[in-house]
């Protein structure tokens, strides 16, 4: 067994079972921000300390790509836009959506030509029902921003299943967490629009970091 899936493993394990419950708890338990913020950063350190880790090997082995570069930088992105999240939405907001289109530019140079008409078909399915719940569910303060970010969070869902369903075995782990990464988003949205509690926010928060930790794999598996 390769020691680099153990240690990642053990990771993976104690940021999901130990430290997103906690933070998850700081929103219901009237955590002051500042320790709020230190508990996210303890749930999203670990995992873009992997990818770097991964990035830095490949850079060693003389094997970086412009692929692996792309989903550090969108890493980070949305990294930072997690913390900013907590201080103002809009900054975080941007934040994410400019690291989903460097998710988007590396997994383009994945795809190749994995991306066929059902990659189109989805797209424009999920950017039509974002579209309708975004302005018959949501409140005018961000609808513009959020119209604008369904298209890109459409395209990093659409992109990463044909990833999951053409690409190799790094691929489909890369493009499965992306499509995690969306489907967290939609799913959080759900929990503006209705009333949510502890449960629902975990059901939200756990693909978020699934995605994050399947994403940061991905130069453990070329």
């Amino acid at each position: 067994m390769r020691i680099d899936f153990v240690i990642i493993s053990i990771v993976y394990g104690i940021i999901m079972f130990l430290l997103v419950p906690k933070y998850t708890k700081c929103k219901y338990d009237h955590t002051p921000r500042n320790k709020k913020l230190v508990w996210k950063g303890f749930c999203i350190g670990p995992v873009f300390c992997v990818l770097a880790v991964g990035i830095v090997a490949s850079i060693i082995n003389n094997s970086c790509s412009l692929v692996l570069i792309l989903l550090g930088i969108g890493m980070f992105l949305c990294a930072l836009g997690d913390i900013a999240l907590e201080i103002r939405f809009s900054q975080g907001g941007i934040l994410f959506g400019i690291g989903h289109l460097f998710y988007i530019s590396s997994m383009v140079r994945m795809s190749e030509k994995k991306i066929t008409l059902i990659t189109i078909v989805i797209y424009v399915l999920f950017v039509s029902i974002g579209t309708w719940l975004t302005i018959t569910k949501l409140g005018a303060k961000y609808r513009w921003f959020l119209l604008f970010y369904n298209l890109i969070i459409s395209g990093s869902f659409a992109i990463g299943a044909s990833l999951v369903a053409y690409g190799s075995v790094a691929e489909k782990v890369c493009g499965g967490g992306v499509v995690l990464l969306a489907v967290s988003d939609w799913l959080l949205a759900r929990n503006k629009v209705f009333k949510s509690n502890f449960k629902w926010s975990m059901i939200a928060i756990v693909p978020y970091f699934a995605g994050q930790m399947m994403v940061a794999l991905y130069p453990f598996l070329l």
